[in-house]
């Protein structure tokens, strides 16, 4: 991956090509550039390339938090002086965090992230591991080993596929079961692949 501030430099590049820029592109590049300058100067490069090469390694979606209940997220919301706009796992699923700052309200709501996710795993993802454990605690026994776990991994316990996934920005690790493929349409030509989103 390109160095952050190496990307400046392109930003830079582009606006200085010979070619006239559109004044809504140039206004995006100077953004883009800004933005870089504030992950910098908020001391967050290093998660935000950890981010970049997750979305380059397919990993699950990026969770900022994990809690066993929703009482304990909702406790935690209350707590935040200014809540961010992020995602959260209960229980292992995906919670989009709600602030209005004009009047203080807060709150949490499901997302669908993941199922979107292990279906495209199931149609798309990488290939099986060929990774094969007898049963649930057997396989979450070698995940937990695992001094560095790959983001995602395709394994089979007792016959089922299940998708070894590590949210490295919480440093959790889960199974989750793989839905059945999608059968191919018979409309025409499949859609391609367009990437994570977060």
């Amino acid at each position: 991956m390109t160095k952050l501030f190496d990307q400046i430099g392109v930003l830079g590049q582009i606006c200085l090509d010979s070619t006239p820029t559109p004044p809504d592109k140039e206004e995006a590049l100077h953004t883009a550039a800004a933005a870089i300058r504030f992950i910098h100067a908020t001391g967050q490069t290093t998660a935000f390339e950890d981010y970049v090469r997750s979305l380059e390694a397919y990993a699950p979606p990026l969770a900022i938090a994990r809690f066993d209940t929703r009482q304990e997220a909702e406790d935690w919301l209350k707590d935040q002086k200014r809540p961010p706009s992020a995602l959260i796992l209960i229980a292992d699923e995906y919670f989009s965090v709600f602030h209005n700052p004009v009047t203080g309200w807060r709150g949490l709501g499901r997302q669908p992230s993941m199922e979107y996710y292990l279906a495209e795993m199931a149609n798309d993802g990488p290939p099986p591991s060929g990774l094969s454990f007898a049963s649930k605690a057997e396989a979450e026994a070698w995940l937990h080993q695992q001094s560095t776990p790959p983001q995602q991994v395709i394994i089979d316990i007792a016959g089922a596929p299940y998708l070894a996934a590590y949210h490295h920005r919480i440093d959790h690790r889960v199974l989750y079961p793989l839905p059945p493929p999608t059968p191919p349409s018979s409309e025409g030509p499949e859609t391609p692949r367009t990437g994570n989103a977060e």
